[in-house]
């Protein structure tokens, strides 16, 4: 009985060790080069215009990240568990998580509905409808951003696209999957869609 209790014990502490809200990450993105010490959760960030990314692993005793630069040191605080994303770019960081609908990709896109992505895009860009409730995001540079308890939430920089195919978890659901443009982008993109309209 002793030996039951103590592998049910044994279980159930394991399990909550590995559960998806244990622990924090952060996900760092920067313009420039950047070296991290995990032993005491600092970056160390060399400003210049090639984009870098780093990922740093915490434990719950963890409430901070130290950004060592030319302009000083900076502590990001990180109180909960989750995954977290820090803005070290130039410019400010805009996205959402990957909605993986049934519905698939549509053969045209109506002029409402192109109307409504143009000033959705409009409004994101300008930081006014970003929300922890849709989920969308605008990460002024210097910033840090927690998205998600999801530790195994996938973060897509600026540079790479958004995975063709994705396996389904062994509850049948789609990975979760954030994705990330830089400002400067995003009105590009707002451009060529203005630019679609027009024709």
């Amino acid at each position: 009985m002793k030996c039951t209790l103590f592998s049910t014990m044994l279980a159930v502490l394991c399990f909550a060790a590995c559960s998806p809200g244990a622990g924090k990450k952060v996900k760092v993105m920067s313009s420039g080069k950047i070296q991290v010490d995990e032993a005491t959760k600092t970056v160390t960030l060399t400003p210049g215009t090639q984009h870098n990314e780093a990922e740093l692993t915490l434990t719950e005793k963890d409430k901070a990240v130290t950004v060592k630069s030319p302009e000083g040191d900076h502590a990001y605080e990180v109180p909960d568990n989750g995954v977290y994303i820090l803005n070290l770019k130039t410019d400010t960081l805009i996205g959402n998580m990957v909605n993986f609908g049934n519905a698939g990709v549509p053969a045209s896109i109506s002029t409402e509905q192109l109307e409504h992505i143009i000033d959705s895009t409009q409004q994101l860009i300008n930081g006014q409808n970003a929300s922890d409730e849709k989920k969308t995001y605008f990460i002024v540079p210097k910033t840090i951003k927690k998205l998600t308890t999801n530790l195994n939430a996938q973060l897509i920089n600026p540079y790479n696209n958004i995975p063709y195919k994705v396996e389904v978890d062994k509850d049948g659901k789609a990975p979760e999957i954030y994705k990330f443009f830089t400002a400067r982008q995003k009105r590009e993109s707002l451009n060529e869609l203005i630019e679609r309209m027009k024709k």
